[in-house]
């Protein structure tokens, strides 16, 4: 039960940051913090992913999180605190195959938006949309549905 709370929880969490992200091209830290609650409390009940597995699922956020500062802003800190959530809930491994979609999906639709010409190097996409397709992409083979 606490395990599909937070499959769920997590869906949810980067379904409304996406559409936010999308929009307004920021992500409210309330909503971050209300969906790392949710997956913080259903830890405790979660038994198929180690400790040890989580916290380096989370460092990889928090390495995105320092990317974030180093460069100045290019990359997302929510993007950075995302993954800090999806790395506890889903583990490392997980989480880096979700962030590995994720980029690659970026990059395609990058690339598409140069070829077209609607977009220059400079310009900047929203990026949480694409850890939700990355996210229901990694879900649906997780649970064999077949991608």
């Amino acid at each position: 039960m606490a395990e599909s709370t937070m499959t769920i929880s997590m869906g949810l969490l980067l379904l409304f940051c996406g559409i936010q992200d999308t929009v307004k091209k920021k992500v409210y830290l309330w909503i971050i913090t209300l969906g790392a609650f949710i997956v913080i409390a259903c830890l405790p009940f979660c038994y198929s992913i180690s400790i040890a597995d989580r916290i380096c699922g989370l460092a990889l956020g928090l390495s995105v999180v320092v990317l974030s500062k180093a460069t100045g802003g290019k990359i997302g800190m929510g993007d950075g605190m995302l993954l800090c959530i999806t790395g506890l809930g889903l583990g490392f491994w997980s989480n880096l195959e979700l962030f590995a979609i994720a980029l690659i999906l970026a990059a395609i639709v990058s690339i598409f938006l140069l070829m077209l010409r609607l977009a220059d190097r400079k310009k900047s996409i929203p990026f949480i949309p694409f850890l939700l397709i990355g996210y229901v992409i990694l879900m649906l083979s997780e649970y064999g549905i077949g991608v």
